[in-house]
């Protein structure tokens, strides 16, 4: 290159068959090579918008209000339409171009141009030199220059005279991998319209984009494109579990329809039998030449190498959502470099943002595909390594953010949460990665990692009601403890089994394991672990057979106990809860006073929130008795402080109690209708963990309440349907109560 004045030469050298020419600014080399020619397409109002197009209605709407919008004169022409390979980017800037072009929106003529940004074999991608002359011609130009170097300069000069003429023209560049393939032909016209599609996020790097980043589809459209495609019916639980299977991705459910349509003699239950097996998912998703593997491939050919063993190494976490230090640990590097490794994968589109700040999501057929290179390319202990790293930080920080729900915690807060909040926070956003953990530090023979995790997690599961994952895991866990005879762990799981069952309302299934770990524990010489199981019996035992059953184990914690026994703060609550039960309010109420003060010294959030539920109950019951306005005021106020202290535990079930007794409770001031809104918050929450026993109770409150307040007819639903579900549970009062109401309607 060489310069004079304002004039600037450019000199190029080349050999054999190639040849050298400038469009515009640039030098282009053609190798001479017999490449495909690039395919570009005419599209009009006769042309078919390509493929089975199902849902984006919201996606259609936004893409054709920014080809019809007035724009600025630097902004607003080119649309960039970035998602996962398979996502439907092609077929959606098909169809809103095909719409644009029906409603007259381009009288300068629309035309489509596959770059082939993500061939196998790169000699494929198109660049611009290539495009010029067939783009000229699929716009209707007929004389072409035939010195290549001209093209470029005839196809600007074109766009600016239909710029001129008031004849927009609308370019849907398909496949583009990198901008360069595309900013020459960009026009210096804004009238013009350009939609890019590309599985990069290329919008930064083009000047004025606007970008629209696709995602699945929703389930009901999912399942409406496998029924389409199939073109035949099949049942929703069947369609729902395909499209699961898909993790709604398009090119997988479109294989998964075609596959139905050509074998009639396969059913959709069938299909989804044959892909529930993981390992053989992808190789399940093929049709024809149509494969959701050599999507994904044609993505991770183009990453650096640094990138890709990255890619692999996130597919080692139990499940398809990952935090920046969970990613940091499995690629072996800072949180730093971390972040901006899965930045990279998030414009390549490998990985999405989660639904938190610093948090990542795979699609699970991403997954599947990372895993399949990762044990093709990684070295067995190279991934068990990492598996190590992750399993170890799941553990550690798994006893840090347990040790809030119960104590305080024992580190400085840098060594595990800040706060209490940060801690449940945690752990309801890794509860699936925690929850499949145990499975894998159970497969790979680390016992102890396992029997931690299920110890440290299972606080949290209960109090959520997953009851699920939490006898899962347990289960696990006394296993883990046998093969290592770790007998103490054992133990803890019987207990634990004992506290979850009781939560289920299994009072049979409780007694049984909680005696079995009073049992192991004192013949291991654990005093105080043994008291502490003896008190969840005292609890089983009081709501299964009465107050009287609950007696001696209670008795015999505080004996195990020793002289400070009356410190205990579960034991005391325990025997406040019988007091109150037996109908000695004021000796309930000043031991529930004494277990309080204790929970709050210890910061023992979650018996606090019991304790304060029980205070609350037991002043309500001695309010309806003596008619104590203050009283009432009292166990208003605790009962408040109970629903606030198992939100922060995240009690689900503890917290609908609280609401249905602080609902109790209002109903004997003036305020009804806040009475019936802390029903209504309690009903809600019953029905989301699946509560019969708490539902019933809840849902005739409202009965109740209607019925004394004269309302029979409103009342009588209510009332039918809490029969309905107490029917199963001993609940002998309120079955009278209910039935005594109910009889004037029958």
């Amino acid at each position: 290159m060489s310069s004079t004045g304002n004039q600037v030469t450019l000199n190029g050298r080349t050999s054999g068959n190639s040849s050298l020419y400038q469009a515009g600014r640039d030098l282009y080399v053609n190798t001479g090579s017999n490449l495909a020619p690039p395919t570009v397409i005419p599209i009009t109002k006769s042309s078919s918008s390509r493929g089975c197009l199902v849902g984006r209605g919201a996606e259609i709407e936004a893409i054709s209000s920014q080809l019809q919008k007035e724009v600025e004169l630097t902004d607003g022409s080119i649309l960039v339409l970035s998602g996962l390979g398979g996502i439907g980017k092609t077929a959606l800037a098909m169809h809103a171009a095909h719409l644009a072009i029906t409603q007259g929106s381009f009288p300068g003529g629309a035309i489509m141009i596959d770059f082939r940004g993500y061939e196998a074999e790169s000699d494929l991608c198109v660049y611009p030199q290539q495009v010029y002359s067939p783009a000229l011609k699929a716009l209707g130009v007929d004389e072409i220059d035939p010195v290549p170097e001209n093209h470029g300069p005839q196809f600007h000069a074109e766009l600016n005279r239909r710029a001129d003429n008031n004849s927009p023209t609308l370019f849907l560049l398909d496949n583009v991998r990198d901008a360069e393939q595309v900013l020459p032909l960009l026009s210096i016209s804004n009238l013009h319209r350009v939609i890019v599609t590309s599985r990069n996020s290329l919008a930064p790097l083009l000047p004025g984009a606007t970008n629209l980043r696709l995602d699945v589809l929703s389930q009901e459209d999912a399942t409406e494109l496998i029924e389409s495609k199939a073109n035949r019916e099949a049942s929703s639980t069947e369609l729902d579990e395909l499209a699961t299977l898909c993790d709604r991705l398009p090119l997988a459910l479109s294989i998964v329809g075609s596959i139905l349509a050509s074998d009639p003699q396969l059913s959709a239950g069938d299909l989804a039998r044959e892909l529930s097996q993981e390992e053989e998912r992808l190789e399940g998703l093929e049709y024809e030449n149509v494969a959701v593997r050599a999507a994904f491939q044609r993505s991770y050919a183009r990453l650096r190498d640094f990138d890709a063993q990255a890619f692999r190494s996130l597919s080692l976490n139990p499940s398809s959502d990952i935090s920046v230090e969970a990613a940091a640990l499995l690629i072996g590097v800072s949180n730093l470099k971390a972040k901006r490794i899965l930045r990279h994968l998030l414009n390549c589109h490998l990985v999405e943002s989660g639904n938190s700040p610093d948090r990542w999501t795979m699609h699970d057929l991403v997954r599947l595909y990372a895993t399949e290179q990762a044990e093709s390319a990684d070295r067995e202990e190279v991934r068990h390594e990492a598996r190590m790293r992750l399993l170890e930080y799941y553990a550690r920080q798994s006893s840090n953010a347990t040790e809030w729900i119960n104590r305080h915690p024992k580190g400085s807060p840098h060594e595990g949460f800040s706060s209490r909040d940060s801690a449940m926070e945690w752990f309801a956003a890794e509860a699936a990665n925690l929850i499949a953990s145990v499975r894998i530090a159970d497969s790979l023979g680390e016992h102890d990692i396992t029997t931690d995790l299920a110890t440290s997690l299972v606080g949290y599961l209960d109090n959520v009601a997953d009851y699920a994952s939490c006898l899962s895991i347990l289960f696990v866990g006394i296993e883990a403890g046998k093969k290592s005879k770790n007998q103490l762990s054992v133990a803890a799981a019987y207990n634990n089994l004992g506290i979850v069952y009781t939560s289920m309302r299994k009072y049979r299934d409780a007694v049984r394991w909680l005696n079995k770990a009073v049992a192991l524990f004192r013949a291991l010489g654990e005093p105080d672990e043994e008291a502490r199981s003896l008190i969840n019996l005292s609890g089983a035992l009081r709501m299964m057979l009465g107050v009287e059953a609950s007696v001696d184990p209670l008795l015999r914690a505080m004996e195990i106990r020793g002289g400070e026994a009356g410190s205990a703060g579960f034991g005391l609550t325990n025997l406040g809860i019988a007091l109150r039960e037996s109908g000695r309010l004021q000796e309930a109420k000043s031991t529930l006073l004494k277990a309080l003060e204790v929970h709050s010294r210890n910061g023992a959030r979650n018996a606090q929130a019991s304790t304060l539920t029980q205070l609350g109950t037991t002043l309500l019951q001695i309010a309806q008795q003596s008619h104590s306005s203050r009283d009432l005021r009292d166990s208003i106020r605790y009962l408040q402080e109970g629903i606030i202290a198992y939100g922060d535990v995240k009690d689900r079930t503890g917290e609908g109690e609280a609401l249905l007794n602080y609902g109790n409770a209002l109903l004997l001031t003036s305020y009804k209708e806040k009475a019936l809104e802390a029903y209504r918050h309690a009903l809600r929450i019953f029905r989301d963990i699946g509560d019969d026993h708490g539902q019933g109770l809840v849902v005739g409150a409202i009965g109740l309440m209607l019925a004394q307040q004269g309302d029979s007819e409103g009342a009588q639903p209510y009332l039918t349907e809490a029969q309905l579900l107490l029917a199963p549970f001993h609940e002998p009062e309120k079955k009278m109560m209910i039935a005594k109401y109910l009889k004037p309607a029958n």
